[in-house]
């Protein structure tokens, strides 16, 4: 059996926000079809679907809402996705800040195995974003 995560969620402060952002960068990695939560969930949120899994963006509760994320606290440190080229990288860079996100480290290679090369980024929340191509 291959290993693999079924699904991801993803809590959020700025959630209209964060769906104009999500709604934008998931298709354009390969989550291209959308569902709304529906209304009888509580909260507002919208999940992100391929072949491989699910991404879920959801409002966080309100008690929670004054916190912010940060990487290094317990928790979620980043989240990669795997991209289908170096140019795939190259393109979703030049347009990430345009749509709400924020580039923290530009399209590279990095040493950490030959070939990685990788954008770095945050949504309109912080929470950080890579997408990366390691040639297999």
């Amino acid at each position: 059996m291959a290993a693999r995560i079924d699904h991801l969620m993803l809590n959020v402060n700025r959630f209209d926000d964060a769906k104009r952002f999500y709604s934008w960068l998931m298709p354009k990695i390969g989550y291209a079809n959308q569902m709304e939560y529906p209304a009888a969930y509580g909260k507002r949120g919208v999940g992100f679907f391929s072949d491989a899994g699910s991404v879920w963006v959801q409002e966080a509760e309100q008690p929670y809402r004054d916190n912010s994320f940060h990487r290094h606290r317990v928790g979620l440190c980043e989240v990669a996705f795997a991209a289908e080229s170096r140019t795939q990288i190259d393109d979703l860079a030049r347009e990430v800040e345009s749509h709400g996100g924020e580039i923290t480290d530009a399209p590279r290679e990095y040493d950490y195995v030959p070939g990685y090369y990788a954008v770095f980024f945050t949504d309109p929340d912080g929470l950080k974003l890579e997408l990366v191509h390691v040639p297999r």
